[in-house]
């Protein structure tokens, strides 16, 4: 049976794999064992149904008079070209939004949409960072001037896992962290369920959702007053260490219990287990980004890294040294037009686009101007952005929809035109596993055909772009050639990288570089006081702001609303809204579950798997009730992603990071009661 290496991308983590063809169909996969990330997880076994799925979109769709109809390639091009050139002649080429899916959709396919929306003239470009963790990086970034990963090896002494569960989202690092508990790192998990990690862990605090920087602050507080900290680092390698201090001294291991529900006693033995266990690692989760003061909580826990002496030092927390792809951004026909909706303009300096998340409201009420079109490619916006029923009006106001996708999705079933993209087995990706820790990037190969009629993406966009008159931009006939173009500014070969399936090793990992080169900030320090927050108008040290939707902020709100909800979070058997379709998954996970506590499940009445309604401000959904231990008798959990019980029915879209403009995904107050 022919065996071809490849890269599983049925996550971000993208394990390297051994894919089994059997005549022309993926029979079966295995990890791949010269990569460094090939412990395969439930999710890959699932591959073949993915790919071979008899519900697959394998032609492109029209929609007439509410029915989908078979279309040709050239059909769907013209008519496509047609509707974005009447567009933007009546209303201007800013009346287009663009929302891209990751990772699902490959890093080149990105470059070569962005590509096409500079040439259209568009400024509203999205991806599903808007949610993601480059909220994180980006705090990061102006706190110690790039992207901070842990560094586990065999000199980690402590492991504090924060806002993450990696046995469900990163099943290869969680066993990296239980192979080093087992050799004696002490492990601390922050979370306000009891995961089975934490189960394990020296110390778990189980916070209230939506407290994490108070929470920081409180550690740092231990640190400073028992002088735990590396004093000479902080001396020569810092800016606003003074004014730190005094922002930190009210936030005593008292207050913060308070604040946090986390015993004082437990928040000074972290502190203490940390301090005193060097070098110490931090892993940060998305859980974090998903609060309306999160950039801030990143800010602070990157300041406890610094503080602390733990970065860019082996066994701590280190830089992840990249390279630099050709950009494929047309700068001469880059526009300045505002974006659609409020404008967060360190998230664009950052991320390099624009946030959508502030663009439903903006849509909705045409401000600054009215959207009239809609590009999806990858993405699920019913299931995925916060507040569903606010979503569907905008999609339902929209003149133009075309969306690009495997699956007839919730998202699909709006659209105009559909447009059937391939899975990751027929197309090649380049990876670059810079944030996972690993210098190295890898090019998959293609293993089978595209299924049916589907193409490859990034032809569909270039090709598009040779439809509306762009074709000189997109020179490109074959994937190589994009490759190759892609690889040349940064000077490496892609038959070298080609030769190197487990991933070719593009920069060694080094070490304080900031020795040399200081850091990659306007003061070259570590920035624990950032000038350039306090210059667009934000608290310039890490800071705490009660969460939007809170027990203390809206105590109102409470008293109707009395639980906190943390609103997705993963699991090892779905990613996101995508795999429930998949039989192999489904009789793992067959339905959505509300995790609720037997005490706050008793006192509503409602016992283990009864069917519950959660309602929110914003809506409601039912789901069916699972009593758990775990989780604080003041919080309840779901996933999101179900189209039966859409969690993001009931998240905020107009309370958001003022930074980022990511909504509180996981402070959401609700109320259950039991159906009868």
């Amino acid at each position: 049976m022919p065996v071809v290496k490849s890269i599983c991308n049925m996550c971000s983590t993208r394990c390297g794999i051994n894919v089994h063809v059997e005549n022309g169909q993926i029979a079966s996969v295995t990890g791949m064992e010269e990569h460094p990330v090939h412990d395969l997880c439930l999710r890959s076994q699932a591959i073949p149904e993915l790919v071979h799925s008899p519900e697959r979109i394998t032609n492109p769709l029209r929609k007439v008079s509410g029915r989908f109809e078979e279309i040709s390639w050239d059909e769907a091009f013209d008519q496509i070209a047609a509707k974005l050139s009447q567009i933007r002649d009546q209303h201007g080429p800013k009346a287009l939004l663009v929302h891209v899916g990751i990772p699902f959709v490959a890093t080149h396919t990105q470059k070569v949409i962005r590509r096409f929306s500079d040439l259209y003239g568009t400024p509203n470009y999205t991806t599903g960072s808007s949610f993601c963790s480059l909220a994180r990086t980006m705090s990061y970034n102006l706190t110690c001037g790039g992207h901070l990963c842990p560094d586990y090896s065999d000199d980690t002494r402590c492991m504090l896992i924060w806002g993450m569960n990696p046995e469900e989202s990163f099943p290869s690092q969680a066993n990296t962290i239980v192979g080093l508990r087992e050799k004696g790192s002490k492990l601390i998990v922050i979370d306000p369920r009891t995961t089975s990690m934490a189960k394990e862990a020296d110390y778990h605090a189980q916070l209230r959702p939506g407290t994490d920087t108070a929470l920081a602050l409180g550690l740092l507080n231990v640190l400073i007053a028992e002088e735990l900290y590396d004093k000479a680092f902080v001396d020569e390698w810092t800016f606003g260490f003074e004014r730190l201090v005094e922002q930190v001294e009210k936030y005593t291991p008292q207050l913060v219990e308070e604040i946090t529900w986390v015993p004082a006693k437990t928040v000074m033995k972290i502190a203490e287990t940390y301090g005193t266990n060097k070098p110490a690692s931090i892993a940060l989760g998305i859980s974090l980004d998903h609060s309306t003061n999160g950039i801030q909580a990143s800010r602070a826990v990157s300041t406890l890294i610094a503080v602390a002496g733990n970065i860019d030092i082996a066994g701590g927390n280190v830089f992840a040294p990249g390279f630099r792809q050709t950009n494929l951004r047309v700068e001469e026909k880059i526009t300045q037009d505002k974006p659609v909706g409020a404008d967060y303009p360190l998230f664009t300096k950052y991320t390099l686009e624009q946030t959508v998340t502030p663009a439903i409201d903006g849509i909705l009420h045409d401000e600054p101007y009215p959207i009239k079109a809609l590009l999806v490619v990858g993405a699920n916006p019913l299931l995925t952005w916060p507040n569903t029923n606010k979503v569907k009006r905008v999609f339902e106001g929209l003149e133009f929809v075309v969306l690009a996708d495997l699956f007839m999705t919730d998202t699909a079933e709006m659209a105009d035109i559909l447009l059937p993209g391939t899975t990751f087995l027929e197309r090649q990706d380049l990876i670059d596993y810079r944030n996972r820790g690993f210098p190295i990037i890898v090019k998959t190969n293609q293993v089978i055909e595209p299924i049916g009629n589907s193409w490859e993406d990034w032809k569909i966009w270039a090709q598009l772009g040779r439809k509306m008159g762009y074709g000189e931009h997109f020179p490109w006939k074959e994937t190589d050639e994009l490759f190759a173009h892609l690889l040349k500014e940064a000077g490496l070969s892609l038959d070298q990288i080609k030769q190197n399936p487990g991933g070719f090793p593009y920069a060694p990992q080094r070490y304080q570089e900031y020795l040399e080169n200081g850091f990659n900030t306007p003061s070259g320090k570590v920035e624990i006081f950032s000038e350039l927050m306090k210059q667009h108008g934000y608290d310039p040290l890490p800071t705490f702001k009660e969460p939007a939707e809170s027990p203390v902020s809206r105590a109102d709100l409470a008293e109707k609303y009395p639980l906190i909800l943390i609103a997705g979070p993963r699991t090892r058997v779905y990613y996101h809204s995508q795999y429930r379709n998949l039989p192999r998954l489904r009789e793992e996970m067959p339905e959505p579950l509300l995790e609720i506590h037997p005490e706050t499940a008793k006192r509503d009445g409602i016992g283990d798997g009864d069917m519950a309604k959660v309602e929110s401000l914003r809506g409601e959904i039912k789901v069916k009730a699972k009593l758990v231990e775990d989780i604080h008798p003041k919080v309840v959990c779901a996933q999101h992603g179900w189209s039966e019980a859409n969690i993001n029915v009931l998240t905020d879209d107009e309370n958001r990071d003022p930074t980022s403009a990511y909504p509180g995904f996981r402070s959401v107050l609700c109320r259950v009661t039991k159906i009868q």
